[in-house]
């Protein structure tokens, strides 16, 4: 496993609670998606589950057996949940290629109360071959109401030597009770430059130019930016900027836009581009000093409600992307953005 980066004061908070032996027995891993927490949670897991040489912080932990064991998904004294296939079909493919593979369609709604109770054997003995074990619940925020009540009484009684990570997006939402049993970690945006370090780390073949658009379009999320990599976002917000530059009277760029994010294929594509083209706007109005224009949040709301609903109505992506990239274009006509 590579060293955890970033997000010193939640990595600090636990390992000085492990010294100190305060170490609580659930925690809620809480913030935005793509911030890292999933991370967190696996190199904390390999922190505690490596018994024999256990170091003193996460950036010293060494490739080992627990190490091997966890990235084969393979070590007997720790358990990750996650949404699991959604029907037979999804089931046999996550099988043949890894439950990574699903796309978000073929995921079950939630984590099952079944999937909460086939951790009771876990629980029946002592540890394997570590002195702890270790759940992770990836995300706490998906677990049905019957799989809350079944997690909650594990929380209430917590077996000996067994730590629950809870990654939560929303913290707000979980059972009153499950939050009074857990200490909260709550993750904060990374910084540029630890973002840039990822970003290098992940994409060999990213120019200056694209970790610059990436590291902006993903706002201290190296989760969001990692998915925009995958989704060629920066080719796209590329394109996106040079609209609201120039204003693109001929509509050759809306069109081009429309074109590359039209066809089935590019549908990650198209999701990446509706998540990010708000907030572009949102930056040129703000860089531009308009926040006081009512016309140029007017358009900023439109492309808001346009991006939310897009999915949901299964609107033509086409007539979607031609009509936020006007709206971009009509910061640029009414002469307002640089």
């Amino acid at each position: 496993m590579t060293s955890f980066l970033g997000h010193d004061k939640v990595r600090q908070t636990f390992c000085q609670s492990l010294a100190n032996n305060k170490l609580h027995h659930a925690w809620i891993l809480a913030g935005d998606k793509g911030l890292g927490k999933a991370g967190f949670a696996q190199q904390a897991a390999h922190f505690l589950l490596n018994s024999r040489n256990r170091p003193t912080d996460f950036s010293h932990i060494q490739d080992d057996e627990a190490g091997h064991l966890l990235a084969a998904g393979s070590h007997p004294d720790f358990r990750l949940l996650r949404r699991g296939a959604k029907g037979d079909k999804e089931e046999k493919k996550a099988r043949d290629n890894g439950l990574d593979s699903l796309e978000e369609h073929e995921l079950a709604r939630n984590i099952k109360v079944d999937q909460i109770r086939a951790l009771q054997p876990l629980f029946q003995n002592q540890a394997s071959i570590s002195e702890y074990r270790v759940v992770v619940i990836d995300a706490a925020d998906d677990l049905e109401r019957a799989g809350g009540n079944a997690i909650l009484k594990n929380l209430e009684e917590p077996p000996k030597n067994t730590i629950f990570f809870l990654i939560s997006h929303m913290p707000d939402r979980l059972l009153p009770t499950i939050r009074s049993r857990c200490q909260m970690l709550r993750f904060d945006p990374l910084s540029d430059a630890d973002m840039r370090i990822i970003l290098k780390n992940a994409g060999a073949t990213l120019t200056d130019a694209d970790i610059d658009a990436l590291v902006v379009a993903g706002e201290g999320s190296p989760g969001r930016a990692l998915q925009y990599i995958e989704a060629g976002l920066a080719e796209l917000e590329g394109i996106a900027r040079e609209i609201i530059k120039t204003g693109d009277r001929d509509n050759r760029l809306k069109s081009d836009l429309a074109r590359k994010l039209s066809l089935k294929a590019a549908t990650p594509r198209y999701r990446a581009f509706l998540e990010r083209a708000p907030s572009l706007i949102a930056e040129q109005i703000k860089s531009a000093n308009m926040s006081c224009s009512l016309p140029a949040i007017e358009k900023w709301r439109e492309a808001s409600d346009l991006a939310t609903a897009a999915l949901p109505k299964a609107l033509d992506n086409q007539a979607v992307i031609f009509r936020l990239g006007s709206l971009m274009g009509e910061l640029a006509q009414a002469g307002r953005v640089k």
